[in-house]
């Protein structure tokens, strides 16, 4: 049952095209941390049955070297080496340079993991496959899609990067994994490190960050994660809607420093947001012993989803 809110590894992607599915529009797949484009491809082989017949499904390595990550071991002990997409999740106590030395860590993994993924887009467009329309990340992966997602709204994606059209994050947290934001130390004064919780920030995404990009938002509800995933939704718009809060007219974000309460007025384009949360933990629906999230049911839904936000781009494909 769900609910509907309305040194670096070798790239590694899926075998060349047939003639039969080359011109097919593409999704990038970007693993979760501590696996591998391998093993992704294995886990999402339930979607891609059901995608294959609309996209062509891409996958690669992230940059970085990692060890296994959650439920991996035992069933993928034999199927290594396994990656992650970031140099490390603490900004502190993985670098020399502290804080200063860890930001600049993050900022140039954050680079290197473009680069790669440039890579391999290259090497489609050489082969004369058809364009990547479309981002799916899983866990740090599917903070990998938002971050590239937010780099197109920001105007910092590179050149030859796609014009995504859409977003599928699956079990992913907050923040996005974008330039801006892995050139940030975390906040350790003021109001925006007061209001914090065990899951980080409270404070919502300013208007400015807010991605106007078509997208679907899986989740498990009992995910140690879910309030992260709930978190990283608020990224993104849905359809367009007034921003209030109780105290009438004033948006959200005034009195954090964002502004004067008036950076959210005026109209802005309608997307598709779907957020679908599923009575599974931090994999996916029909993963080895899942019993309660629905099973097929669940992940005809997700691509039901994927569908209803790539309605456009496949019609003009």
């Amino acid at each position: 049952m769900s609910t509907n809110t309305s040194t670096l590894s070798t790239p590694y992607s899926t075998r060349p095209s047939t003639p039969t599915t080359a011109a097919l529009p593409a999704i990038l797949c970007l693993h979760g941390g501590g696996t591998s484009a391998l093993i992704f491809k294995i886990q999402l082989r339930n979607l891609l049955s059901r995608l294959r017949s609309h996209f062509r499904l891409i996958f690669l390595d992230a940059p970085y070297p990692s060890a296994a990550g959650p439920n991996v071991l035992p069933a993928f002990a034999d199927v290594g080496p396994y990656y992650r997409w970031m140099p490390a999740e603490d900004y502190s106590s993985h670098s020399k340079g502290g804080v200063d030395g860890g930001v600049r860590e993050q900022e140039e993994g954050a680079r290197r993991a473009r680069a790669q993924i440039l890579n391999v887009i290259r090497e489609g467009r050489a082969r004369g496959e058809g364009e990547v329309v479309g981002v799916l990340g899983f866990s740090q992966g599917g903070r990998m899609a938002a971050g590239l997602l937010a780099d197109q709204e920001e105007g910092r994606a590179a050149v030859e990067m796609p014009r995504f059209a859409f977003g599928v994050l699956l079990c992913a947290s907050y923040p996005p994994y974008s330039l801006a934001n892995a050139a940030k130390a975390p906040p350790t004064q003021g109001v925006l490190a007061q209001r914090r919780d065990e899951h980080g920030t409270l404070v919502p995404p300013r208007p400015d960050e807010v991605i106007y990009i078509p997208s679907v938002h899986v989740r498990g509800l009992v995910d140690p994660h879910l309030e992260k995933g709930r978190r990283l939704a608020r990224y993104f718009a849905g359809e367009e809607k007034e921003e209030e809060d109780e105290d009438g007219g004033q948006d959200a974000w005034s009195g954090y420093g964002y502004g004067d309460g008036n950076m959210t007025k005026g109209k802005k384009p309608e997307v598709t947001k779907v957020e679908l949360e599923f009575e599974m933990g931090h994999h996916l629906p029909q993963a080895a012993g899942d019993v309660s999230s629905g099973g097929k049911a669940a992940t005809k839904e997700i691509v039901d989803a994927i569908l209803r936000v790539s309605e456009g781009v496949r019609q003009n494909c």
